[in-house]
């Protein structure tokens, strides 16, 4: 094997020197290559923002998700926009209108608004609990003079009125409980002192806190027009939808309204990742620069450095354009990993150069020297290197498959551009470069013999860290939740957060679809019983039970309230003298009640009612005409406003009729029913599936009962599943081609075996240090250790073709080989650091980690190794 790899480098070196007969020319041609490969990955390299196609369209829960999308596709790729208001009445308008303006917007396909339209307006009581359906009946039926005066005099003064005789009698007749009545009475009436707006809820009092008819939390599902061949393939509906949510958000002081749902978590991650990259790709350029220019101490040879890096780099562009086509939301970040890598080869080839150079040998043979020794071992780093991406691309983890495609051919690409541009340009531009002084040396002697002299210590050290690591590892996890890579403070993460805590709100159910009405009926009672499901829904809970009943109690209440109150009328503007007066009347009318009923059930009430009425009398009478009617018409505005709105609601509702499956409207109908005859079984959560627990506990009950269940549980639990499956594949076939490749290059088992030694115990301690620093393996970082494998394996390489082939140095750590592989390696580590501040919380983990590895493997390999082999040998290696 000596022998090959001799000839391999003297076959490179004499090519080298046949090229550099003419190195204007080679440089031209390269440049020429780059300026064509740019120009095409221009035109033909797109963004896959898809993330549905990072994994296999063959796994089986993908299979499963399929079927459930062309069952019904409604709601796939939504945007769920959340609307919260202060009232029931102000979330209805602000519904109305967002519903009119989306489905104006050319961007919005389709808009759907759970729980409104006209035929939840006709039969929204039938939707009510019989015994509260009574209970609204009664107070309608009670309250029906009430209603016929006000309708008559819909104003302040008609209210007070009204409120003055409940007071007083014994009785009033009222549709509301007159404590929270008078209540809110004097928050609307503080709310005016404090020149604040208040909006009293008519619907709230009359219906109670029914969450389908009072609920001030709304939702809108929108079906935007994707185009995946732009890299923001949901940027334009988006802006779309959050003009008119700002517009509203004007017109209806108060609400908020916030986004969320599949598309927009993936549009704010896709964003984050693409910002992510570039900013990390500009900032390892830069340290990329600035560590070689400290480790080279020669602006030239930085210079040479960094221009085969940008040359193969934008060949591997075009190479990404030419074999795939597109790049995806995991392999956009190869450019970051490309900077890192691809100066490994130039690093070795300049430090060799130098070292040469500076032992007297003509610039010349110096050059073809140093590419002759350097080729073989660069060579072999770059298989092995190349290897560690290429291990993900059997496996069913198309993400990384493809990054893994782009990145180990990117490898060799670089080599490329090493061994034949790089000396080519250092021919043309020559480093100034004297002797070697005492000065390089940046540390004393003993750090340099260090590992040597204390070998045994040394490799019990080892010993004992790698079985401590292996203990740490046993702890490591992976984190299954997506979630937990975004941005937690962006509006779509906080949004989505904050719905999986309620039962009623969470988006994150399972779906078990059903081929025919008993088996939905029977799946959903089963799904019932169990611990981690709230509830169970089908189509058939869109069907009001008890509604021969219901609608006889309905029937009962039209014939009270008459035919004369169809409508209700808005509040009219009244004159400031009657509202005064009307103030007046009900200021003399508490008092009276507290003077001679001070222990009724509504005096606690009344005595703060009491003074703010006072409060508002004293300063209505200090102002001028105009501020007094604006100060009244605000009063009213707040206490009646609501009122017509939530009457009309009411009285819609007098004439209903029977809802059936064919009655339903055909928007809520479609998705519970398919077209072909499926039915859908939606289970809810009755936890908190923030919790990683619970909601492997939710889908491993639902599981037993429904083995295809899906929807995003599901796809988040079985992608960590592919996922981790994938890096096992990929590790295993790592470990086996580098070991196979050091069998093969190396003079014996016992080396290859010491190059695996410093390289087992980073893996170890890399893995370890996810669980003392609480970062565990997710969907980003998991790819880290096979890449590491490829990665790190370089660095024992090189040493050890180094320890074997002794120069003058009475230590290999004082070797340009040794300082190559601490400046290549740090360069990469510069690379990845980047990427560890970046804002995307995926790709900073795996900067992160991969820097932590990266910086142990340079440990490892420069106290390890030599130590093992020095010991191995029972003599000291000298360089």
């Amino acid at each position: 094997m000596k022998k090959i790899t001799e000839v391999y480098g003297q076959w490179i070196a004499k090519l080298d020197g046949r090229l550099l007969r003419y190195p204007k020319t080679l440089i031209l041609t390269f440049l020429l290559l780059c300026g064509f490969s740019v120009y095409y990955t221009a035109k033909h390299l797109g963004i896959d923002a898809d993330t549905t196609d990072i994994l296999s369209k063959d796994l089986q829960f993908q299979k499963d998700r399929e079927r459930f999308i062309k069952a019904f596709p409604q709601d796939d790729q939504a945007i769920l926009v959340v609307v919260d208001a202060r009232t029931p009445e102000q979330a209805t308008r602000a519904l109305d209108y967002l519903g009119a303006e989306f489905g104006r917007e050319r961007q919005i396909k389709s808009v759907y608004i759970p729980g409104t339209g006209d035929f939840f307006e006709r039969h929204g009581l039938l939707y009510l609990d019989l015994d509260k359906l009574e209970e609204l009946a009664a107070k309608m039926t009670e309250a029906q003079p009430f209603i016929g005066t006000l309708s008559k005099d819909n104003s302040l003064k008609g209210l007070f009125n009204i409120l003055e005789q409940a007071i007083t009698a014994k009785t009033h007749e009222l549709p509301v409980d007159l404590n929270p009545l008078l209540d809110k009475i004097g928050a609307a009436i503080q709310a005016v002192l404090d020149g604040k707006t208040y909006q009293l809820s008519w619907q709230q009092l009359m219906v109670g806190e029914n969450r389908d008819l009072s609920s001030t939390r709304r939702f809108i599902l929108l079906k935007p027009h994707l185009n995946f061949e732009e890299l923001m393939p949901a940027e334009k509906p988006l802006a779309a939808v959050r003009a008119v949510a700002a517009k509203a958000e004007q017109i209806f002081p108060g609400i908020d309204i916030r986004l969320t749902g599949e598309v927009v978590l993936e549009h704010d991650e896709l964003a984050t990742v693409t910002y992510s990259a570039e900013m990390a790709s500009a900032f390892s350029f830069l340290l990329v620069f600035l560590s070689l220019l400290i480790g080279f101490r020669s602006v030239k040879l930085t210079l040479a450095t960094l221009g085969v890096l940008t040359m193969g780099l934008m060949l591997t562009f075009g190479f990404a354009a030419l074999a795939i086509g597109h790049l995806n939301i995991i392999s956009v970040s190869f450019a970051a990993l490309y900077i890192g890598i691809g100066d490994d080869y130039a690093v070795q080839v300049c430090m060799r150069y130098r070292e040469l150079f500076r032992q007297n040998m003509p610039r010349g043979q110096a050059l073809l020297e140093a590419v002759r020794k350097v080729a073989p071992p660069v060579t072999l780093c770059a298989i092995t290197g190349a290897t560690g991406f290429f291990a993900f691309l059997p496996t069913q983890y198309t993400g990384v498959s493809e990054l893994g495609l782009i990145a180990g051919v990117g490898i060799f690409i670089s080599l490329l551009i090493t061994l034949i541009v790089l000396p080519a340009i250092l021919k043309l531009f020559p480093p100034h470069s004297g002797p070697a002084k005492k000065s390089d040396d940046l540390f004393p002697d003993w750090v340099y013999l260090f590992p040597i002299r204390h070998a045994t210590p040394v490799k019990w050290a080892t010993a004992l860290l790698t079985a401590a690591g292996l203990a740490v590892l046993t702890q490591a996890r992976f984190d299954i939740n997506p979630l937990n890579l975004r941005d937690p403070d962006s509006e779509s993460v906080a949004t989505f957060r904050e719905l999986l805590k309620t039962q009623d709100t969470s988006p994150m159910t399972l779906t078990v679809l059903a081929d025919s009405q008993d088996e939905a009926l029977a799946t959903a009672q089963r799904l019932m019983q169990l611990e981690s499901v709230e509830n169970a829904i089908t189509i058939y809970d869109y069907i009001p039970p008890n509604q021969e009943a219901k609608l006889s109690i309905i029937d009962d209440l039209s014939l009270v309230m008459g035919l004369q109150l169809t409508a209700f009328p808005a509040p009219h503007r009244d004159s400031v003298e009657n509202g005064m007066a009307a103030l007046e009347k009900f200021r003399q009318a508490v008092g009276k009640h507290l003077k001679e009923k001070p222990d009724s059930e509504l005096a606690a009430t009344l005595r703060p009612l009491h003074r703010k009425v006072e409060s508002l009398i004293a300063v209505l009478q200090a102002k001028s005409a105009p501020e007094r009617k604006a100060m009244l018409d605000k009063l009213q505005f707040s206490l009646l406003d609501t009122l017509p709105d939530t009457m009309n609601t009411l009285l819609k509702g007098l004439n209903p009729g029977e809802v059936t499956i064919d009655t339903l409207p055909p928007d809520l109908a479609e998705r519970w029913l398919g077209k072909d005859g499926v039915y859908r079984i939606m289970a809810s959560p009755s936890k908190d599936l923030n919790d990683e627990k619970n909601l492997k506990a939710f889908i491993r009950e639902v599981r037993q009962i429904a083995p295809h269940a899906t929807d995003l549980p599901v796809i988040y639990l079985e992608s960590g599943n592919a996922i981790v499956k994938a890096f096992q594949q990929a590790l295993a076939s790592a470990v086996a081609a580098i070991v196979i490749v050091l069998m093969f290059t190396q003079r014996n088992t016992k080396d290859a075996l010491l190059i695996l030694l410093p390289l087992t115990m980073t893996a170890v301690l890399t893995g370890a240090s996810t669980v003392l620093m609480d970062n565990p393996f997710n969907f980003a970082n998991i790819i880290v250790i096979p890449i590491l494998f490829g990665l790190g394996v370089d660095a024992g390489i090189n040493i050890m073709n180094r320890l074997r082939h002794p120069d003058r140095e009475d230590s290999v750590l004082r070797t340009g080989t040794a300082r190559g592989v601490v400046f290549s390696e740090l360069t990469t580590m510069c690379s990845l650091v980047s990427m560890a501040f970046t804002p995307h919380l995926g790709l900073a983990g795996m900067g992160q980690l991969l820097s932590i590895g990266l910086l142990l493997s340079i440990i490892c390999t420069l106290i390890v190794l030599p130590a093992f082999v020095s010991g191995e040998e029972g003599r000291i290696a000298r360089g």
